[in-house]
């Protein structure tokens, strides 16, 4: 079914609803706050927006890269956001004594990690975590910065969309909420592929049938890989 493109301050909702991101209640009424595309799924009112930056969540998964240390018991990390993301060491995905080991010599500057947030405080500190299960570091492979708000789009209902590519591709994909994503491509041309259907998703986001189009294209071009 095809999202309806909104403008801030239209009407979207009445009555008892869920309110989720991108929208505001005002007596009986719910009116979107963000321009983007209305989601009536799930049980709740929300508006996916086209544009924006990335502000982390509980339960996000990001692609983060480590920027050094701090207190020499914690990592900093950019995850695309406003404010640098903490790690501590005993946060890593196995067990680490920064007091015996230097964290630099276990994770240098540069090193990209797939990690989950855990925590955001009211002081806007960030916390993510590489305990939870599909998180590790990240080696080899392409890396593609992408709008944060096409991330939805990229993931699909239910993962409709990024399982569809790597069953048609036989690529491995990381997508994090934070707009980065991971190409695991069997070789050049293989990561070329998928980076080009994730590019136009990207910039189709808004239009109803865009699996069945991005499967078309990648049937059709991959003959050519």
């Amino acid at each position: 079914m095809e999202r309806k493109l909104v403008i801030p301050g239209e009407e979207v909702a009445a009555g008892k609803v869920k309110l989720g991101d991108g929208v505001y209640r005002e007596g009986e009424k719910v009116y979107a706050s963000v321009l983007g595309l209305l989601d009536t799924s799930r049980g709740l009112v929300r508006v996916i927006p086209l544009t924006g930056r990335y502000f982390p969540k509980v339960g996000d998964f990001v692609i983060g890269f480590v920027k050094g240390t701090v207190y020499e018991t914690a990592w900093e990390v950019d995850i695309n956001s406003p404010y640098l993301a903490i790690l501590n060491a005993g946060d890593y995905y196995r067990d680490v004594d920064p007091f015996r080991t230097p964290l630099q010599r276990v994770m240098s500057p540069g090193t990209t990690v797939y990690a989950y947030v855990r925590e955001v405080a009211p002081t806007r500190r960030i916390y993510i975590t590489m305990r939870q299960r599909g998180c590790r570091v990240i080696r080899g492979g392409r890396l593609i910065q992408i709008s944060p708000a096409k991330v939805p789009r990229v993931i699909g209902r239910k993962r409709s969309m990024i399982s569809m590519i790597v069953k048609e591709t036989g690529c491995k994909l990381l997508v994090g909420q934070n707009g980065r994503v991971w190409i695991g491509g069997r070789n050049a041309k293989t990561a070329d592929l998928v980076e080009r259907a994730i590019r136009k998703i990207e910039a189709e986001a808004h239009t109803s049938g865009l699996t069945d189009r991005i499967k078309e294209m990648i049937v059709k071009e991959r003959e050519r890989v």
